[in-house]
């Protein structure tokens, strides 16, 4: 696998996959878990071919169609690893990115939170992890602490101070 850290090129490539060191080893696991289903896809094909009216035999159709995106899936995955750039903190510099914990003041509630930013593979709302490319990511990247930034949210623009950058 042709995996690199983040330096100024790949930053600009714009095949590259960044993602956390977390998020790389779940992807890796999710494309065994994804192979493993193979021989059991092919089995289906195989008792589905058995009745060789080929017209008009669902289960031969369904077969296909999980055997197809289950190869989409394990292609895409493969082609995110191939890809991958591994965020680390040195590049940051101080500035929000994926892999980075934030702490965000509402200005106008005086209330605060704690996100991690992470990829949309790694998204995980109920242990803080928000993607990059969500309202909040698109917001805090490439700010540092003490930054205000706004998100564009359903109900409005809200106004955040970024009080930590963590990386």
């Amino acid at each position: 696998m042709n995996r690199r850290d983040m330096n100024n090129n790949d930053s600009k490539n714009s095949d590259a996959y960044f993602v956390t060191k977390d998020g790389l080893a779940k992807l890796e696991d999710d494309l065994a878990q994804l192979k493993k289903q193979r021989p059991e896809i092919a089995e289906s094909l195989r008792v589905a071919m058995q009745d060789k009216d080929f017209r008009e035999n669902a289960p031969l159709d369904a077969a296909r169609d999980a055997q197809a995106h289950l190869e989409a899936k394990i292609r895409n995955i493969e082609t995110q690893l191939r890809n991958a750039v591994i965020v680390s903190a040195e590049e940051k510099q101080g500035k929000a990115h994926v892999g980075s914990k934030v702490t965000l003041l509402n200005i106008k509630k005086q209330s605060k939170q704690i996100f991690e930013l992470v990829t949309q593979s790694e998204v995980d709302p109920k242990n803080g992890k928000i993607s990059i490319e969500s309202p909040v990511g698109v917001a805090v990247s490439n700010h540092i602490a003490g930054d205000e930034v706004i998100v564009n949210t359903p109900s409005g623009d809200v106004k955040f101070q970024l009080i930590d950058v963590v990386n």
